[in-house]
């Protein structure tokens, strides 16, 4: 099982010109302060910088588009995450992109399910088997102030993509079912897509036998010498429509040229426009003086934070135009690499074609060929695809069979068995602790039950579950492991009794020395290590001016590159 740790999480709004660092400890976080400091903020952000977008953010966070730079190591191997709006890069720890991406289904996912080991595979809707986007992956890891205390795995946005998804991401990461059933169930679902295409294929050969009357007995003769002609006229209408779309092809080629240099002129513009408005902004607010009059004009601007706000705009806007330009190159680059090879496919057509009207013009044999056997010869083609075609079929429900075999031997029993009475040892042991009395036990007791209760009890219920669901991963997973992040554990106006027991509870070692990160008010008398705690202090803003420079010379050159 691998392990994913954070390191630290570094937070850059070059509109406020503020920025934040905060270092996680390896094992306990505890991130305290009244209401209003930005402690929900900061937290939503650690795995939103992952791709996994919180149900909730704050629309101010929205509105000074603040980009986030999240160091983690897995197995020890440190990587860097770096977000800018929907864009997501990763980079090793030499600070070489790995990828930059703003397609989380596609590209971001599958990226972090091979360095995860996360080989959970679900269902779209039209039937195809997919790696889930990365808010699958860290559903059980996550408890959201504003979205995750109402049912477990609920803390995420945009999780209906996916219908019954939750039995499959609990069954996956408890290790109910490992790695190899879900790879298995990919290869199942594809073969059967398969069969149902190929299927579909041997319907059209069988209709065109139907149409043409192309029945194994017939023996006439299907040309005459006049459908010879035809058929030769038939080719060079197809050798002209080919000619066609390669001429066709070929200007847009050409153009998307044009676009790729003009692209990279605008690049050029915007990247010196970038360094003239990082030197305006450094230069205004170093200057003293309330009025500047302009050098060339005479004009007088006020040296205020509106004027110096306007230009710290313009310059976040250079940072997401170069990332849309960059992005818009890709696309052109692999726009010429499917047209080029449209050109070559036409250019073997038309070789191909001018070959056989070539042998036609030259051997009146291959005329005699086609008047005579013909039809004969066309039906012996399409029986032959035919049978092609069902000897496929039956090699795919003969692996499907093979697969469904191999299915049973790793979907083991005792396996489930042993995980669900690890996982109910910890829920039962839990609700004692954060005194849960009136849950139906039948229900949670089985890991993926219903976890539903009225009042303050709910929240301490789904508390129980989380860290029951956590340490069965712990123990039986066969991905990985990840921090468990619990963003205002206290919900519901817990009693002097309820409250001091869930902050002990989450700020206790956790089995198998997981990594917590916490965000509460208060510890309700309880004591962390000084070394654990993060605590917060200014209202309205969690970022610092004083942090901005050495944020921002870290994260600027890494923003340039994505």
């Amino acid at each position: 099982m691998k392990n994913l740790i954070f390191e630290s999480l570094e937070l850059l709004s070059l509109t406020e010109k503020k920025a934040r660092k905060v270092e996680f400890h390896p094992l306990l976080t505890v991130i305290t302060g009244e209401n209003g400091v930005g402690k929900s903020s900061l937290i939503k952000h650690i795995y939103w910088t992952l791709g996994a977008t919180p149900a909730v953010i704050n629309s101010k966070w929205k509105s000074v588009a603040v980009k986030t730079l999240l160091t983690f190591t897995i197995d020890g191997v440190r990587y860097k995450a770096l977000r800018n709006k929907d864009r997501v890069a990763i980079f090793d720890d030499e600070d070489q992109l790995l990828l930059s991406t703003n397609s989380f289904t596609s590209e971001l996912g599958p990226f972090l399910a091979d360095l995860l080991d996360f080989k959970l595979v679900l269902s779209n809707r039209k039937g195809e088997p997919e790696q889930p986007p990365p808010a699958y992956a860290f559903l059980p890891f996550y408890i959201d102030q504003d979205a995750g205390w109402s049912k477990p795995l609920n803390s995420f946005d945009r999780l209906g993509q996916y219908s019954n998804f939750r039995t499959s991401v609990i069954e996956f990461h408890s290790g109910i079912r490992p790695n190899r059933y879900y790879e298995l169930t990919a290869e199942k679902k594809q073969l059967e897509l398969r069969i149902k295409e190929i299927g579909q294929e041997r319907t059209v050969v069988q209709n065109a036998m139907t149409r043409l009357r192309l029945d194994p007995g017939f023996s006439g003769v299907e040309l005459t010498s006049e459908g010879h002609e035809d058929a030769i006229q038939d080719l060079l209408v197809k050798l002209k429509s080919v000619r066609e779309l390669r001429q066709t092809r070929a200007a847009e080629l050409a153009d998307i040229l044009d676009q790729r240099v003009l692209i990279d002129e605008q690049i050029a513009i915007v990247e010196a426009s970038l360094s003239e408005l990082s030197k305006d902004s450094d230069w205004a607010t170093e200057d003293g003086r309330t009025e500047i009059p302009c050098p060339t004009c005479g004009t007088v601007h006020l040296n205020d934070f509106s004027n110096r706000f306007a230009i710290l705009t313009d310059r976040d806007e250079c940072y997401t135009f170069l990332g849309d330009a960059q992005q818009k190159k890709r696309r052109l680059a692999k726009s010429v690499q499917e047209i080029q090879q449209q050109i070559r496919a036409a250019d073997k057509a038309i070789s191909d074609i001018q070959a056989i009207l070539d042998e036609r013009r030259g051997d009146v044999t291959l005329r005699e060929v086609i008047e005579n056997e013909g039809r004969r010869t066309a039906a012996t083609l399409l029986h032959g695809q035919i049978d092609e075609l069902e000897a496929q079929i039956g090699k795919a429900v003969s692996d499907v069979s093979d697969i469904e075999t191999d299915i049973k031997n790793v979907d083991d029993p005792s396996i489930r068995q042993a995980v669900e009475k690890y996982y109910a040892g910890f829920m039962a042991q839990y609700m004692r602790v954060l005194n849960v009395l009136n849950a139906d036990n039948d229900a949670v007791s089985k890991i993926s039950g219903r976890i539903i209760e009225t009042g303050s009890e709910q929240p301490r219920l789904l508390l129980a579950y989380v860290l029951a669901l956590d340490a069965t991963i712990r123990k039986h997973s066969t991905a990985f492991a990840a921090p468990l992040v619990i963003d205002s554990p206290v919900q519901q106006e817990q009693d002097m009794t309820n409250a001091p027991a869930i902050i002990k509870l989450v700020t206790s070692p956790r089995p198998h020395d997981g990594q917590t990160i916490i965000g509460t008010i208060s510890l309700h008398g309880n004591t962390v290590d000084p070394d654990h705690l993060r605590v917060f202090t200014e209202k309205g803003s969690v970022l610092s001016k004083e942090e901005y420079e050495p944020v921002y010379s870290r994260i600027s050159p890494l923003l340039e590159r994505i």
